[in-house]
């Protein structure tokens, strides 16, 4: 070491230390990164096989043919029986046994199901039952033919044709339907008024099988009316859920004599659904 006179000792610059201490912590972070991008793909490689297993686990078709147990059971069915039999990969759900196979040729069957279609094969078959099978709805929707005054001379009555009738449960006969299946009914009703009268109405009579006895008013509506007959128009509807035995009729009918209805289908009508 040589020295200056009258100032001591030189000490060596510092300028090229700092700089390769610069270079080697570079290097070093270089060679980290290095190593953590081949941990990340080694991780990525491992997902990659997990994510495989979980769907030949999943679906029933496994990814890889060597660890496929349906591919190992068939080459050693091979190595066993090469000529007698059919080879088969069997994934449960899916075939039990191969189709014939040809003389002289070997059928390997292949199973490649969706998740979809693996649901479905799983599924039970619904049993049928009576909850299964269609019941056809009573229904009867009635619009009416013509109108008369009846003996007594105290109400008008209307007498029906059919315009929709459905099922077996219902029986029309003039002016009166007859329950033949008992059970819970959606009934409904509406008479288009055309007359001056102050006020009419419709009365919907339920009658006891046979017609025996007293009859017992099942719906009533009133509606008033203007005074001109040019303008006297008006309806009255009236509806409702009724439990209605077998036998038992029923009949509409206007309380006041020779009234003057308008008998088109959209304005008058009769009908009864079973529910």
């Amino acid at each position: 070491m040589s020295g200056v006179p009258g100032r001591g000792l030189v000490r060596p610059p510092l300028a090229p230390w700092l700089a390769g201490g610069a270079v080697l912590g570079v290097l070093a972070c270089l060679a980290a990164l290095g190593m953590q991008q081949r941990q990340v793909g080694t991780l990525r490689a491992q997902l990659e096989q997990l994510q495989e297993r979980l769907e030949a686990k999943t679906y029933g078709r496994p990814q890889d043919p060597a660890e496929d147990p349906g591919i190992q059971s068939m080459r050693t069915h091979t190595d066993e029986h090469p000529q007698d039999t059919p080879i088969c990969m069997h994934y449960p759900g899916v075939w039990d046994r191969c189709p014939p196979r040809c003389p002289g040729h070997t059928h390997t069957c292949t199973a490649q199901v969706s998740p979809r279609s693996r649901r479905q094969l799983e599924r039970p078959s619904p049993s049928p039952g009576p909850r299964h099978q269609h019941r056809q709805r009573t229904a009867l929707h009635l619009v009416p033919s013509h109108c008369s005054t009846n003996a007594e001379g105290d109400v008008t009555e209307l007498w029906w044709a059919p315009a929709l009738r459905q099922g077996q449960g219902l029986e029309l006969s003039g002016s009166i339907v007859t329950v033949r299946q008992a059970g819970l009914y959606l009934v409904y009703s509406q008479v288009l008024f055309h007359d001056p009268t102050f006020t009419m109405g419709q009365v919907l009579w339920r009658l006891p099988p046979g017609g025996r006895g007293p009859g017992q008013i099942l719906l009533r509506c009133v509606q008033s009316m203007p005074g001109q007959r040019e303008q006297a128009y008006n309806s009255c509807y009236s509806g409702g859920a009724f439990h209605l035995q077998r036998g038992e009729g029923l009949r509409l009918a206007v309380p006041r004599a020779n009234a003057s209805l308008d008998l088109t289908p959209h304005g008058t009508f009769l009908g009864l659904v079973r529910l």
